[in-house]
């Protein structure tokens, strides 16, 4: 399923100012990797991405540039009637300016044009950032998933938020 194409109202939420967010290409995983092992302990691999970018029915993949540099990313799974963020990240040199809610203001904008009525995610429990942004877009906790990030046997919190 491509969104991409045909929802004029969501283009205007693509680019403000020398931020852009367009969809991920094969050609921008040497930085998607980058910005991946800067911020994880287990990283997903070029394999993972691509298989989103080229085999998957149901991602959408986004990256967000400033002045041509790629500067974080958001992965979604498209499954009507919910959009599941499967990843979202901001390089270390980019984070504290505000992109993470530009990314969660494209994914709620693409949720409400294109007529989704729930958005979930997975985030790890002491992940206060990533926490405080989802809360601030209205997510609430949903349920836990014990140590779902293995190498740091961290527990994932389940968040959604239902669209109106």
């Amino acid at each position: 399923m491509n969104l991409s194409n045909g929802n004029r109202n969501i283009d205007k939420y693509l680019k403000k100012d020398s931020v852009i967010i367009r969809p991920m290409k094969v050609l921008d995983l040497d930085d998607v990797l980058r910005i991946e092992r800067e911020s994880y302990v287990e990283p997903w691999l070029r394999d993972h991405f691509l298989y989103e970018l080229q085999t998957s029915r149901i991602s959408k993949t986004m990256v967000l540039e400033i002045e041509g540099k790629i500067a974080g990313y958001v992965g979604l799974w498209l499954l009507h009637p919910e959009i599941h963020v499967t990843n979202m990240t901001v390089s270390t040199v980019y984070r504290k300016q505000g992109l993470g809610t530009k990314l969660m203001d494209y994914v709620m904008n693409l949720a409400l044009e294109s007529k989704f009525k729930v958005i979930t995610l997975e985030v790890r429990h002491n992940n206060d950032a990533a926490l405080a942004l989802y809360r601030k877009f209205g997510f609430e906790i949903r349920g836990i998933r014990k140590n779902y990030y293995a190498a740091e046997k961290a527990d994932a919190l389940i968040m959604s938020r239902t669209m109106r």
